[in-house]
């Protein structure tokens, strides 16, 4: 068993069913991507895994403990974080200030009157790291809602492993780039995910295959296959439902 998995996961709303009996085991440390065309339910997966939407049946499991009926914020503190397709920050707080938040719980603060953050030196120092090495430091008291796009892509990440996760998803990380800062973003995740799991949504198939140890393609809410970027990519069914010219091209 992986560090997530699911087993036979299912959701409908109403009578329609949009995620049908999905198995899928991430390894520890392991870089997956789930594509597929729009409307195969790949980010209700991930809302899902994430405590979003309630499963109408299945089992999800994150570091052997069944999820599905917890809330975002309790799958969260257990070590997963994830982005959304829209930029999901405190924008009216500054850089420092995001990624600080962030620290305070995994650092075992709770809710509290009486601490004075300021004064909180270890927590000030490791949110400067972090700004550091999301390339966010000169940015720091610069107004979160304020920052270039891309900025604040890199934000959410930041925020993400300042909060202790073992297991980011991002969901179409470069959406809305121009090909030198999705080319400068690859570069960042990579970076910043060293040595944690790192699930993604993502469209752009050169990023795919360039990011990920294992594809796994969603397609009408069921995975059609699950393998190797190689194999994926010489699938005829995977080409057929998906990936076309794209996969010979490529």
């Amino acid at each position: 068993m992986g560090i997530l998995t699911l087993t036979e996961v299912r959701k409908n709303f109403g009578e329609t069913e949009i995620i049908r009996g999905v198995s899928l085991d991430i390894e520890q440390g392991e870089k997956h991507a789930i594509i597929g065309p729009n409307g195969a339910g790949k980010s209700t997966l991930f809302h899902l895994i994430s405590g979003l939407y309630n499963v109408t049946a299945g089992t999800i499991t994150f570091k052997q403990e069944e999820i599905q009926d917890m809330t975002p914020y309790e799958v969260s503190r257990l070590g997963l974080a994830r982005s959304f397709q829209v930029t999901n920050i405190f924008a009216r707080m500054n850089v420092f200030e995001n990624v600080r938040c962030a620290l305070l719980w995994s650092s075992g603060y709770r809710y509290s009157f009486w601490h004075l953050l300021g004064s909180q030196g270890e927590i000030n120092d490791r949110a400067m790291e972090v700004l550091e090495q999301i390339g966010l430091k000169n940015k720091a008291l610069f107004p979160a809602g304020e920052l270039a796009y891309a900025q604040q892509r890199a934000l959410e990440l930041g925020i993400a492993i300042a909060g202790g996760a073992e297991l980011v998803m991002l969901d179409e990380p470069v959406a809305g780039m121009s090909h030198s800062e999705a080319s400068n973003a690859v570069d960042l995740i990579r970076r910043v995910t060293a040595g944690k799991t790192l699930i993604m949504v993502e469209h752009d198939m050169n990023i795919v295959f360039d990011l990920a140890d294992r594809i796994s393609v969603l397609v009408y809410g069921e995975i059609i296959a699950s393998d190797k970027p190689e194999n994926i990519r010489a699938n005829a069914r995977v080409q057929e439902a998906y990936l076309g010219e794209v996969a010979a091209s490529a």
